[in-house]
């Protein structure tokens, strides 16, 4: 989720939480003024503080809880508990910026919780009455999401709050001390420095993960098993004979385009058509650059790679002509039509790919390139297209990348590999409570991907059969770690 979705959504669980919170002044008011002084003939005072704290308190509980129980989704994962570190664990391998964010604003979101509750409530001054109301209010949301079935119940968000809560407290604790020195008033400050513990801590934690990825030469592959497959009751077999060999294999680097190169790109790829890139509409992300032209047609380009995808939404109704004038795409093309129709474009790709007609899509397109290399080039991946019989293209699908060699690293072996299978040191995603009875080994190729600093990696493909389902892959990075 980007981070400007949040915000967004945090913006209008705020604004719920306002309303709220003037309707519950409204009541309370009148409850205080007209039951408390009137007719009880109450003569306690309402402290100004008291009544701001507690609508703001009020605003947080409504933002804290639709955001964990209202703006989530149900479906087959809903209802899943996973264990302790698997988000730590997937976004080490993926190392990308939104699965950190997710993490760090797991713990953000009950910070409040930690500072709020001793600044209104004198019991919560003592630190453990505030970590244990927020480990139990965490642990009754994530309860409440299993039995709701509302998301996947993480062990990592009860630590993530909990943390949160604890970090929230030392900002209390600070809060107090600074206080307490502009009015010159005793505090220790033995008990404000313990209490940064957890902020110390998280911060040491998050700086050695970063640390130890800059240090490592290569990033991780988005493959690495998160979570060990349980096969103590499974059986695994294989009629294939792995290689015991070891050598070395060649990494590449793919080429990290920024957004100037990819605005120039699409600037190019208009100009190419007689198009014009419409500056009102350009859509920055994390990974993906999205241009769109004066005639509306869009350009996704992705920073790593700079693979892209053409939509031209001017044509992509001819595929299904409903009338006689509309031009129909074009089946039965040779491979030479269509290389001429994308070079048209600015495309252009090695000679010897693989050429082949989609079935089951008029005027589809294949062409593939495995593994080709040209000195030390390598040419990798698949581009699709729709052709129409004027030779415009209502789509196109670049995902061919053009890596150079980096340098050659040692790898495992095909054995090797075959055993971290036989332990379970793979990626699968199984649903709850299903356990693999059956596992067959097939071949086994070497492929590549890219991994999270931008190097084509080789990995280790075996095609599976797990439970009497084929088409199963499962893969093993092959340089040794």
């Amino acid at each position: 989720m980007r981070l400007s979705t949040i915000i967004e959504l945090a913006k209008q669980y705020l604004i719920m939480g306002i309303i709220l919170a003037a309707v519950a002044g409204v009541i309370a008011a009148a409850g205080y003024f007209i039951v408390y002084k009137k007719v009880m003939k109450g003569e306690k005072r309402l402290r100004p503080l008291t009544v701001v704290w507690a609508g703001i308190f009020l605003c947080y509980l409504v933002v804290m809880f639709s955001a964990t129980l209202l703006d989530r989704f149900s479906g087959w994962t809903s209802g899943r508990i996973i264990p302790l570190f698997y988000s730590y664990r997937e976004a080490w391998y993926n190392f990308s910026g939104a699965d950190w964010r997710n993490i760090v604003l797991n713990i953000l979101l009950f910070v409040p919780l930690g500072f709020l509750l001793p600044l209104g409530i004198r019991r919560c001054r003592r630190f453990w009455v505030t970590y244990l109301i927020g480990f139990v209010v965490t642990v009754l949301i994530e309860s409440a999401q299993l039995i709701l079935r509302r998301g996947v119940v993480e062990a990592d968000d009860i630590l993530n709050n909990f943390l949160g809560t604890m970090i929230g407290y030392g900002c209390y604790m600070l809060f107090q001390g600074i206080i307490s020195a502009v009015q010159k008033r005793k505090f220790s400050v033995l008990r404000m420095a313990a209490a940064q513990i957890p902020l110390v801590a998280v911060g040491l934690a998050f700086a050695g993960i970063v640390i130890m990825y800059d240090h490592q030469e290569l990033g991780n592959l988005s493959v690495g098993f998160v979570n060990r497959i349980d096969l103590s009751s499974a059986q695994v077999t294989t009629e294939e004979t792995y290689s015991s060999e070891t050598g070395t294999a060649a990494v590449y680097k793919v080429p990290v385009y920024t957004e100037e190169e990819t605005r120039n790109m699409a600037e190019q790829f208009f100009e190419r058509l007689g198009q014009t890139l419409d500056e009102t509409r350009i859509d920055l992300y994390e990974e993906t650059a999205i241009y769109y032209s004066t005639e509306q047609n869009s350009l996704w380009i992705n920073y790593s790679g700079g693979t892209m995808e053409y939509v031209d939404f001017s044509v992509m109704d001819r595929q299904y002509p409903e009338n006689e004038t509309d031009i129909a795409a074009a089946t039965g093309a040779d491979e030479t039509t269509v290389r001429e129709a994308l070079l048209a474009y600015g495309i252009d790709f090695p000679e010897n790919a693989e050429f082949q007609e989609m079935e089951g899509q008029s005027g589809g397109y294949t062409f593939t390139v495995s593994q080709q290399r040209e000195g030390d080039l390598l040419y990798d991946g698949t581009l699709t297209c729709t052709l129409y019989e004027d030779e415009k293209l209502g789509d196109i699908n670049n995902n061919i990348l053009t890596c150079e060699k980096y340098k050659d690293f040692p790898v495992i072996s095909e054995e090797a590999a075959c055993e971290q299978v036989r332990k379970g040191y793979f990626q699968f995603y199984l649903e709850e409570g299903r356990q693999i009875r059956e596992l067959n080994l097939g071949q086994v190729t070497m492929k590549y991907m890219t991994d999270s600093k931008g190097y084509y990696q080789p990995v280790y493909t075996f095609t599976t059969s797990i439970d009497g389902q084929e088409d199963y892959e499962i893969y093993i990075p092959a340089v040794e770690q």
